[in-house]
């Protein structure tokens, strides 16, 4: 009951239910069809540009589509693409770390150069920093999980695991208690899963007893945290488990095999019943009947599918061919392929981590980068962006000197005019007499908001910079009629329209401009006119745009 006095937290916003229900649909996609129910929040998220929901339904799609059988490439490059449009790291590395498990999951030999390393390496360097909702940052994590599960790199998942569990353990946000709460499903059901594999991987190489230990570590965490709110599928596959950590443990199994066995019934064909038959195989080679071991696995194994541990698998072909009637030979040779793959994993996680370390000293250097190009009070460039984005021009400039055809060559070619460029000088209006009036701390944020300002008005091929106290400047290349001019009146409007009574009482602001527009070519006058064009403004009366056009020769 809440007191009258207090309102409690503020209700949700329209994108924070339909974030809420796309994470339902991630759970629900693994379970039944959910196409009609994606297709509606789809057309929604279209119609109100909320392009994280859109991620998120794009990985639905693919979720549902591996669930039923279909491919689901399509959807995996949607999602990476949209991922990119929206720029949220944790978004960005779930698309990616996708990409990576579905490259690494085929079991199939892979063309060169689709291991799916590269967008994973990225997808953990993404993830240092994200700042991100944390529903978002749980579910990159995961899924980085997953793809390392996929190439059996067991010490990264445990890392990515403890990562997730320090995010479960830091959240109180109420409103997404429920969707951290069925993604707390998912991390059990995935760390059983991984589990499982590196179990059954060490029994695959001969160590039936660290196979064992693990397998009796596990065991009394697999089944308690079931409770009638998980999915039916979800329910058989963690009995199925069960039943393969008690098998390998030597343990009493705890598990309702009722259960997995109507649950088969319901689909009409389970692979669950499959972990169940490779369970009694493993009983069966530790009673020492080897002939019923090897009937029973080849029986699981022909029947498991991509949503049992891959292991599994592989540890019921490794039974199935020590069959009494089975040629030495074929099991020494047998034995050499499993020795090569474990030996190969364990190279691949060196190699994993050396990528990892590589990719964040790539993200430092760049990070350190822009630190030293990035004005610090306002987040635009700051005088050595200026003088670098100027040297750019220039060497593209003479680049395209370089490349102008030599006289005689071709006659009938011209070479084309140099590209324009507009560059603003901007200076704000009576500036000391803010900082005068107001204090240096308004003076301040009147600089960050003139920074945001100007950000708002740029483009990615344009330059934004503060180059010191109050003086801004912006590059941008001319690429059609007017566009430079049109912008500027634009950040003039913008400043003077500002609510600047928000930063204090009574304060109003304005800036002016000088704005000069010439050839790339002759870039070591142009900034020169643009101040000439701002003390023209100036002179003028303030608050305004004062403008000029290079002579065209």
């Amino acid at each position: 009951m809440i007191p009258a006095q207090d309102a409690g937290p503020a209700p949700a916003q329209p994108h924070e239910l339909a974030l809420l229900e796309a994470y339902e649909l991630l759970e629900a996609a693994q379970d039944r069809d959910v196409t009609e129910r994606v297709a509606r929040l789809d057309a929604r998220a279209r119609r109100e540009s909320w392009r994280d929901v859109d991620v998120l339904l794009h990985f639905a799609r693919s979720l549902s589509d591996r669930e039923f059988g279909r491919d689901d490439t399509e959807h995996v490059q949607a999602m990476v693409q949209a991922a990119h449009v929206l720029g949220d790291p944790a978004l960005l590395a779930l698309a990616l770390a996708t990409t990576a498990m579905r490259a690494a999951g085929r079991r199939t030999a892979l063309p060169a150069g689709l291991s799916g390393a590269e967008p994973l390496v990225r997808a953990v360097a993404l993830l240092d920093d994200a700042d991100s909702l944390v529903v978002h940052r749980v579910a990159a994590r995961i899924e980085v999980a997953g793809a390392f599960h996929a190439l059996g790199l067991w010490p990264l998942i445990h890392e990515q695991y403890a990562l997730v569990e320090e995010l479960f353990m830091a959240r109180d946000d109420p409103f997404w208690g429920h969707v951290l709460r069925l993604q707390r499903r998912v991390v059990h059901i995935n760390s059983m899963d991984m589990a499982l594999d590196e179990a059954c991987a060490l029994a695959e190489v001969g160590d039936w007893e660290a196979a064992g230990q693990l397998a009796a570590e596990r065991l009394p965490d697999v089944l308690p945290p079931l409770d009638p709110g998980w999915p039916v599928t979800w329910a058989a596959k963690l009995h199925g488990f069960a039943d393969l950590f008690a098998a390998l443990s030597g343990l009493p199994s705890p598990t309702d095999r009722d259960l997995v066995t109507e649950h088969a019934r319901e689909l009409e064909d389970d692979p669950n019943l499959s972990m169940l038959s490779v369970a009694d195989a493993i009983r069966a080679r530790a009673a020492g009947d080897q002939a019923r071991a090897a009937g029973l696995a080849e029986a699981g194994a022909g029947t498991i599918g991509l949503d049992v541990p891959v292991h599994v698998r592989l540890l019921a072909l490794n039974l199935a061919a020590h069959h009494p009637q089975t040629p030495s030979a074929a099991l020494i040779y047998a034995q050499e392929l499993v020795s090569l793959r474990w030996n190969s994993r364990l190279s691949r996680i060196s190699s994993m981590r050396a990528a990892i370390d590589a990719e964040r000293r790539r993200v430092e250097h760049e990070f350190l980068r822009d630190q030293i190009l990035v004005d610090d009070l306002t987040g635009l460039g700051n005088r050595r962006a200026y003088t670098a984005y100027l040297e750019r021009v220039r060497r593209s400039v003479a680049g395209a000197k370089l490349r102008a055809p030599r006289p005689g060559r071709d006659r009938r070619r011209r070479l084309p005019r140099a590209p324009e460029l507009v560059i603003m000088m901007i200076d704000v209006d009576h500036f000391k007499a803010v900082n005068d009036s107001f204090g240096h701390d308004a003076g301040d944020e009147v600089l960050r908001r003139i920074g945001s300002l100007l950000a708002a008005q740029v483009r990615s091929a344009d330059l934004a910079a503060r180059l010191g106290g109050d003086e801004f400047v912006v590059i941008m290349p001319q690429d059609s009629e007017g566009v430079g001019e049109s912008r500027a009146e634009a950040i003039v409007r913008a400043v003077r329209e500002h609510p600047w009574d928000e930063v204090a009482p009574g304060m109003a602001i304005t800036i002016s401009l000088g704005l000069y527009r010439g050839p790339a070519s002759d870039l070591a006058h142009l900034p020169a006119e643009a101040d000439r064009q701002l003390y023209v403004a100036k002179r003028e009366g303030r608050g305004r745009v004062a403008q000029a056009v290079a002579d065209k020769p």
